[in-house]
């Protein structure tokens, strides 16, 4: 256990020395797609916080509350792209569905190292979470919430369970493109760019069973709302604690079954798609 540990330790070490070492040596380039990023995410919150700002507030959450939301979407999301963002870890479809798979089984270490380690970018890709943070601390600041060792525990676990949605649904469905390449190569990129989209929005307001669907089949509702509404107003402790757990349980299992499927299914068929001269068909 303590090899393994080492070993994650230097793995991210190197991985966090290359992606500096990109930053000085392209820092131009680094630079443009930073700040056209950072604009990115910028405008992807504006116009749930300009309605919020306009009336005073999103179903029941005041303005503050929604700020508060879209800050904790962006500092959960953010540390979760950049402990898997780059290389194409979270958009693990795109790596199976190109054939690639097989530059990793030929390396010395075992497959779930290299995905645990190779998306880390603590330079290049920190934008998200430092916006999160700011955010998150602005919105505290307005509402002058009582914070306490508890609280940021609370934080802490629906980070996690944040990050734990969002890989489990992006190697659950990119698992099909172990089976169909060509056309599930994109599935991971369409899952995250949902799930970005949906899940910044306050779903108070809506009926029940679209409530329901959206907190477990398509759990958006997980990644900021509830949450939000636990940090902020303490949700009961039954389903605002049990429930994204359960379901990012279920997700996380899920993924694992269809991978290790996919991976027998890859040992006899594997996925021809590269020519000989090294293009992909």
């Amino acid at each position: 256990m303590a090899g393994k540990l080492r070993a994650y330790v230097r793995l991210l070490a190197l991985y966090g020395r290359m992606d500096l070492n990109w930053m000085l040596q392209d820092s131009v380039t680094v630079i443009i797609i930073l700040i056209s990023e950072t604009l990115q995410n910028l405008s992807s919150m504006a116009g749930v916080l300009l309605l919020a700002v306009r009336f005073g507030g999103v179903g029941s959450l005041s303005a503050d509350e929604v700020l508060f939301m879209l800050g904790f979407y962006e500092l959960a999301s953010g540390l979760c792209f950049m402990l898997f963002g780059n290389f194409n870890v979270m958009h693990i479809s795109r790596r199976l569905g190109r054939g690639q798979l097989d530059h990793m089984l030929i390396q010395p270490r075992p497959l779930l190292l290299q995905l645990a380690t190779e998306g880390f970018m603590p330079f290049t890709g920190c934008h998200g979470l430092i916006i999160g943070v700011i955010l998150t601390w602005i919105a505290l600041a307005r509402l002058e919430l009582a914070l306490t060792p508890g609280w940021f525990l609370l934080l802490a676990y629906y980070v996690v369970i944040h990050m734990a949605l969002q890989i489990a649904q992006t190697a659950l469905y990119g698992a099909s493109a172990l089976w169909r390449p060509v056309a599930c190569e994109e599935i991971s990129t369409m899952i995250l760019d949902l799930n970005q989209q949906l899940g910044k929005f306050p779903l108070a307001g809506l009926q029940g069973w679209l409530m329901a669907a959206l907190h477990t089949v398509l759990p958006v509702g997980l990644l900021a709302y509830l949450p939000a509404l636990a940090l902020l107003r303490g949700l009961g402790k039954g389903i605002g604690l049990t429930l994204p757990l359960a379901v990012a349980s279920v997700f996380m299992a899920a993924a694992i079954i269809c991978m290790k499927k996919g991976l027998k299914h890859y040992e006899i068929y594997s996925c021809n798609r590269y020519k000989d001269m090294g293009h992909r068909n």
